[in-house]
């Protein structure tokens, strides 16, 4: 449409160029010869009386010219009014070629011979517009014919694709369809497992049931022989480490089966007991090492608990700090000390001046468990039950290091 419009507009304005330019002739040349006419007129006034019927009859024709150029007389254009035309003339050629500055012209020649060549250059600038538009138009068919090629692919692609998409949907519903069928085919089979094996299961579970409590007996059974097969090991209960070969009441000294070869060492005090009838064990007294020979040694009698069953012969002595085989170990539980004589850091020295040692915990080759204050919820004590660790008490060790 907007081509159509410029294409109206500048025929518009090749039409009014011509009848301008056809007016600005008839104009001139009517100027022309009405100035012949008085250049004529002023060389021939001596002719004037004898040439007035030609006068008349020029001016006849003048008139009959003017009439059918412009038409009556009351349609004449002034002189003013034609410059004005050629002035307005000129600013329309100056803007159709594209100018800024409108151009002046001397006479209508001048303006009929520019007209020609606007007209020329308009109709050359219309050509090469109809040209462009042409190929505009050319450019938007294939443009458009482009676009039509690429709308019908891609419905094509579309179709395609709305066919792999049905596809896909049937396939789609045939695997869900197979898969609620085999669903459904296994829920039943695990119902009938559920149902075959539910027997089989009650009959576990009740086997089991009473295979545990079977086993909770026989582990109560278990722990009640334990704790009467572990008993507490006490100082009363070790092994004599030797006896007394002699005694004499007079010296108040006795002489007992160890010696150097024992490793046996001056003032170790042993415990003196006897057994009597049932195998029950009776502490009578006792005896620190004087001197020390190869196979026997003499000892000092400390102490005679019953005057009427002093230390005789054939007494069994022994001691916790004596181990012919090896270094004694000791380890004391609990918290602290209750004889109101000796801390447990000073039992520690005493035992270390007596040849022991002292550890922080029980192992296989402790010897004697030293029990203090506390000492019933100490793992120590545990473990040394457990093992069958000998337990000593804080008085029976004062037995052997308060003197």
């Amino acid at each position: 449409m907007a081509r159509n419009q410029g294409g109206a507009q500048l025929s518009f304005l090749i039409v009014s160029l011509i009848l301008n330019l056809g007016l600005a002739f008839v104009v001139f040349s009517m100027n022309g010869e009405y100035q012949n006419l008085l250049d004529q007129k002023n060389n021939a006034d001596d002719k004037l009386a004898r040439q007035e019927g030609q006068v008349k009859d020029q001016q006849a024709e003048i008139y009959a010219m003017r009439g059918l150029i412009q038409g009556s007389d009351d349609l004449a254009v002034p002189t003013e009014e034609v410059q004005s035309l050629i002035d307005k003339a000129g600013s329309e050629i100056a803007t159709a070629k594209g100018s800024s500055n409108p151009r002046s012209y001397e006479s209508l020649t001048d303006l009929y011979t520019d007209s020609v060549d606007t007209i020329r250059f308009l109709n050359n600038e219309l050509n090469s517009q109809r040209s462009l538009a042409e190929a505009k138009d050319q450019e938007y068919m294939e443009v458009v014919t482009s676009k039509s090629n690429l709308g019908t692919q891609l419905n094509e692609e579309i179709d395609s694709l709305r066919g792999q998409v049905n596809d896909f949907q049937v396939e789609l519903e045939g695997a869900r369809s197979r898969g609620r069928e085999e669903s459904q085919r296994l829920l039943e089979e695990n119902e009938q497992l559920v149902q075959d094996h539910s027997a089989v299961l009650y009959k576990l579970q009740r086997d089991l049931s009473i295979t545990e409590n079977l086993l909770q007996r026989a582990n109560d059974r278990i722990e009640e022989l334990k704790r009467e097969i572990v008993r507490e090991e006490t100082f009363a209960m070790v092994k004599p480490d030797g006896e007394i070969l002699n005694v004499s009441e007079e010296l108040g000294k006795a002489w007992i089966s160890l010696g150097t070869k024992n490793k046996l060492r001056r003032g170790l005090v042993f415990d003196v007991f006897a057994y009597q009838k049932g195998g029950k064990r009776i502490s009578k007294g006792r005896v620190e090492v004087l001197k020390v020979e190869d196979d026997f040694s003499e000892v000092a009698v400390l102490e005679n608990l019953d005057r009427f069953n002093p230390i005789s012969a054939g007494d069994q002595i022994t001691s916790p700090f004596f181990d012919q085989d090896d270094v004694p170990h000791f380890v004391f539980a609990g918290e602290a000390a209750t004889n109101g004589k000796y801390s447990v850091e000073e039992m520690v020295r005493k035992i270390e001046l007596f040849g022991g040692v002292v550890s922080t915990s029980v192992a296989l080759d402790t010897d004697f468990v030293v029990a203090v204050k506390g000492y019933e919820e100490t793992e120590e004590y545990g473990l040394a039950r457990d093992l069958g660790v000998t337990i000593l008490r804080e008085r029976e060790l004062l037995d052997f290091i308060d003197f």
